[in-house]
């Protein structure tokens, strides 16, 4: 599987390493697909982006360039510019492991996405769409978003040879209803697996979807307070994502805008909490077998029993830390820079049960979702907002919901307030982390449900 763009990569790291540096290529195709029907259209979209990234390490930083398409004689050329580099006499040893690997990786579902016509997936979104829109006649709109994804890369140095072939189907089901004062108010479900299998989505859940939805329309405001919280596997995730993961990355880190680099060795939490980032569960959106830097799939404890351990590396800011490598090093395109990026980031499983958990809250609320959250790794303040809560009473749901709550905090006091942390685990988390607003990347979260007492809520 690809073994002639392997050979060809292969027979530029000599030019590229001419002055003694430390050379490496990177191909990356992304083909990609997307239907989406509502109420009033159906839309197809199709997109493709391809291209090589060479990269020269002098001993000191990266030179790099792109170079659109599959061209030959263009990766030439650059390998030729980039063999100038010289090796400077000041030199921070990257982490390149040197076991020889010449492997070929691939995650393409049971059904691969690419043997199914056309046609045929636009009729299965039409289909989902009258049987969702036909669940509840309080919608006022359903739609059916389905997106598609092949990402190909081929990565090469004087050691390795590696590719992975890589497919996603995602559907995403949103349920619109009004409120009794007209605002439009909605619900949603993101489903995703790496194969066509993933089309077969039970009427079951397209019901709770829209029954959920009508339960917003009647949601309230909630009153602003300190509450005692049960979150959901995607609240735990975006907790984990947002208010802690962001501030673990290493180039972040290495420009002193993280409070994390103050903790580690510290205890930042009870034992019963555990937050990893990896790439290596099968099924999820931020799924991979090596990173963009060559690296296999690791997987890495930022806390680990409330001890926070390590930050998420690519080669270039592990060195500058000073801390071990992980399987992190991503970018966006071809022609975009790798950075120390999420993957795959969750709470560890613990020992309670949902259930058990449920019955110690007297008066508090389940935390269901939100619209999202906002990184803070330099103050640590906790912002999510958007948050559905569902009012709890001696242990028992009331049914009664609270609509767009916001979430607010210090992490640290968050952390040391969680009581329980359940055994029942999922990662429901579909969607595309950006370093600020650009170089978006896959990524998942998840985790288990969370006991957490005193969560400010307004």
């Amino acid at each position: 599987m690809h073994s002639d763009k392997k050979e060809f990569l292969a027979s530029l790291i000599p030019l590229l390493e001419k002055k003694g540096c430390y050379a490496e290529a990177l191909y990356i195709r992304d083909d990609s697909l997307g239907v989406n029907r509502d109420n009033t259209s159906v839309d197809v979209g199709k997109q493709r982006d391809e291209g090589v990234k060479l990269r020269v390490y002098d001993g000191e930083r990266w030179h790099e360039k792109g170079v659109s398409g599959w061209d030959e004689k263009a990766l030439t050329k650059a390998a030729k510019v980039l063999g100038k580099v010289k090796k400077q006499k000041k030199n921070v040893k990257l982490d390149i492991r040197e076991d020889p690997i010449n492997a070929d990786y691939k995650a393409l579902g049971k059904i691969d996405p690419t043997t199914i016509p056309l046609d045929e997936k636009i009729t299965t979104v039409k289909k989902l769409h009258e049987q969702f829109l036909g669940t509840s006649k309080k919608l006022v709109n359903a739609r059916v978003y389905y997106s598609e994804m092949r990402e190909t890369k081929v990565f090469v140095n004087r050691h390795r040879k590696l590719s992975q072939v890589i497919s996603g189907c995602h559907f995403v089901l949103i349920a619109f209803v009004q409120s009794p004062d007209g605002d439009l108010r909605y619900h949603y479900k993101s489903l995703f697996d790496h194969g066509w299998e993933r089309s077969k989505i039970p009427k079951k859940i397209l019901n709770e979807v829209a029954k959920f939805a009508e339960r917003v329309a009647q949601a309230e405001k909630l009153k602003p307070g300190k509450y005692t919280c049960l979150l959901t596997p995607a609240m735990s995730g975006l907790l984990a994502h947002e208010s802690f993961g962001h501030g673990m990355e290493a180039d972040t880190i290495f420009k002193d805008r993280a409070k994390a680099a103050d903790y580690f060795g510290k205890r930042l939490a009870s034992e019963k909490v555990s937050i990893a980032d990896g790439p290596l569960m099968l099924g999820t959106h931020g799924f991979f077998f090596f990173d963009d830097e060559g690296f296999r799939a690791t997987k890495t404890y930022m806390i680990k029993k409330g001890i926070v351990t390590h930050p998420i590396t690519d080669a270039y800011n592990a060195a500058r830390v000073k801390k071990p490598r992980s399987s992190n090093g991503r970018c966006e395109s071809f022609d975009r820079k790798i950075f120390a990026r999420m993957t795959t980031t969750y709470f560890e499983p613990g020992k309670s049960s949902k259930d058990a958990m449920l019955k110690r809250i007297k008066d508090g609320l389940i935390l269901h979702e939100s619209s999202g959250g906002m990184e803070d790794p330099k103050g640590w303040g906790i912002q999510i907002q958007g948050v559905i809560a569902e009012e709890v009473k001696k242990g028992k749901p009331t049914g009664k919901l609270f609509y767009e709550a916001g979430m607010t905090g210090y992490l640290p006091d968050v952390l040391k307030n969680i009581k329980a942390v359940s055994k029942e685990f999922d990662i429901p988390g579909t969607g595309r982390c950006g370093k600020g607003h650009h170089d978006w990347v896959r990524v998942a979260e998840g985790g288990p449900y969370l006991l957490i007492d005193e969560v400010v809520l307004s």
